[in-house]
């Protein structure tokens, strides 16, 4: 893939889960890296979760290839925010990583 595809930037970050004083955890996330990325929308579909719709956005953001990145870590994109479902390193060279991700509305 010629890096000019990677034009749109995203922000990886990964989970911090800190004591909330009563007895559980809160979860907030921390900037790890700013990288070039090419975003593509794969599909869209709605499910009923809870007697409500939902509606999800599949998307591939490929970004080059990084030893640390998880499906435990997210994507943001500027108001945007995309769960890391899955990894795929393209071609297993070591040169690009599709991250596979779902968008779901705030």
């Amino acid at each position: 893939m010629p890096l000019g595809r990677l034009r749109s930037r995203v922000t990886l970050q990964a989970p911090v889960d800190a004591d909330d004083g009563a007895g559980g955890t809160t979860r907030s996330w921390q900037d790890v890296a700013t990288l070039w990325a090419r975003v593509e929308p794969l599909r869209a579909s709605e499910r009923v979760e809870a007697e409500r719709i939902e509606a999800a956005v599949d998307i591939r953001v490929t970004i080059r290839w990084r030893p640390d990145v998880s499906s435990a870590m997210r994507l943001s994109f500027g108001t945007r925010v995309f769960e890391i479902r899955g990894l795929i390193d393209r071609e297993e060279r070591h040169r690009y990583l599709d991250c596979l991700c779902e968008e779901t509305p705030a």
